[in-house]
């Protein structure tokens, strides 16, 4: 019973002092995303949560805590004339048209700082509610123990911040080479030894560094290898972020070409465009850069034979495949979308062959080509970035997966098939990489 008290205690507490003004700029701070990259409202139930949390929590924070510092309602000031001034500057120019480098900057900035923000919020909040607890209890709740609570949110804030920080400056930056041997079922002789460098998600948006992409390509023609792959989201937003960078990607090369497949950031989906046929015409011209500008081998939903002599092996390529959920509770809808055809893409290839499968989404492996596709020994994937910010102690280790297993990053298997999930060159939303690098893969055929 005392449990129940408490409880309702607290909950009548949180809803005696909603704050209107923080629901309304929290509002038009929506609409602002909404000018800018729309589908950043796919994430409705974090939004929602954090709104709520700040509408209901903000004035007894202020009661709590400001009389003492005033950097709290600094910080929300800062940060919803950022959004607004944001979202406003979309209606003078389009967000697309913008900068590449400005807007990636100044968006992953803004983001982190909502972020890192309402983790501050969630420790402040936690003060209130160790306060009325102890009110409830009849105990004392000293201000020494709420400045320790406003201290521990500044800590969080400046520690989280600058961690960010190292990640935009120096852990996105930070190429690294990784290295996997494969022994593919059906690979003739005149195969074995054959080097495939596997690079993903370029974002070419985030990429202000420009070092960064040259590094990389320096370091693809220094493996001289056998093949160089592509498996997706070439650009973050738009096509006019590949343009910088045609005159230095296409100095990559190997001895069989450079083969392609797109990403789900391809098909001009994410920003807020004028009408639809400016965004064909988008997705169209980013196809046309990656096929005729750069003469990389675009595959879309087909595949092609590599030979040796007499012997061969098959590249194939799949346009984007999005899968619905698996949660009970469909969050974004029950059909993503998609635009990938696997039958189509492995159309006359059965055991024999030794297939190495580009789709841009891992999941395809575990629920789709380990149940109906058995003789693709070697799927290569992206999309997950790793993360970019964790560490995982197995990430990038051999490790043996199930059918509909959950795979991250590196080198999976099962049985006799493969996949491996590259971690990707640029970065999404968050421009920072903590101790999850960018990523070059030499994949060795055996």
């Amino acid at each position: 019973m005392k449990a129940k008290g408490i409880t309702r205690y607290l909950f009548a507490k949180i809803l005696q002092k909603p704050s209107y003004e923080i629901g309304f700029w929290s509002i038009l701070s929506l609409l602002m995303i909404h000018f800018t990259t729309p589908e950043y409202l796919k994430y409705w139930y974090i939004i929602s949560a954090m709104i709520v949390m700040n509408c209901l929590m903000y004035h007894h924070i202020v009661e709590l805590y400001t009389r003492k510092l005033k950097l709290f309602k600094v910080a929300y000031f800062v940060m919803f004339s950022a959004i607004v001034a944001m979202g406003v500057g979309t209606f003078i120019v389009p967000y697309i048209s913008w900068n590449p480098f400005f807007r990636s900057v100044s968006t992953s900035l803004l983001l982190a700082l909502v972020l890192i923000m309402q983790i501050s919020v969630a420790i402040l909040s936690l003060g209130c509610l160790r306060k009325w607890s102890a009110d409830f209890k009849g105990k004392s709740f000293s201000d020494a123990k709420c400045v320790g609570y406003f201290r521990s949110a500044v800590v969080a804030f400046a520690l989280f911040f600058t961690l960010y920080l190292v990640g935009m400056l120096y852990g996105k930056n930070n190429l690294v080479v990784r290295r996997a041997e494969i022994s593919m079922t059906f690979l003739p002789k005149n195969f074995e030894g054959y080097r495939i460098v596997h690079l993903s998600d370029f974002h070419l948006g985030s990429m202000y560094c420009h070092a960064t992409m040259k590094r990389m390509v320096d370091s693809v023609n220094a493996a001289n290898a056998d093949m160089i792959v592509f498996t997706g989201d070439f650009v973050t937003l738009c096509s006019k972020e590949a343009l910088p960078y045609i005159g230095l990607l296409k100095q990559m090369k190997s001895k069989d070409g450079v083969f392609a497949v797109l990403g789900n950031h391809d098909y001009a989906k994410y920003p807020y465009y004028q009408s639809a046929d400016v965004k064909t015409a988008d997705s169209i011209l980013l196809h046309s850069i990656i096929r005729d500008s750069l003469g990389w081998t675009l595959m879309n939903d087909e595949n092609k034979t590599i030979t040796r002599g007499d012997q061969s092996i098959v590249v194939a390529g799949s346009q984007y495949i999005g899968l619905p959920s698996k949660s009970k509770i469909k969050l974004f809808g029950d059909n993503p979308y998609s635009f990938g055809d696997l039958a189509k893409t492995l159309q006359g290839l059965g055991n024999g062959n030794a297939v190495v499968l580009l789709t841009h989404n891992p999941v395809v492996w575990s629920r789709v080509i380990l149940q109906d596709y058995p003789f693709v020994g070697l799927t290569l994937s992206g999309h997950t970035h790793a993360g970019q910010m964790g560490y995982y102690k197995k990430k990038y280790s051999h490790q043996y997966s199930t059918p509909d297993g959950k795979t991250k990053a590196g080198l999976y298997q099962y049985q006799n098939q493969y996949l491996y999930i590259n971690s990707g060159i640029g970065s999404s939303a968050l421009h920072s990489r903590f101790l999850i690098f960018p990523e070059i893969t030499i994949v060795t055929l055996m």
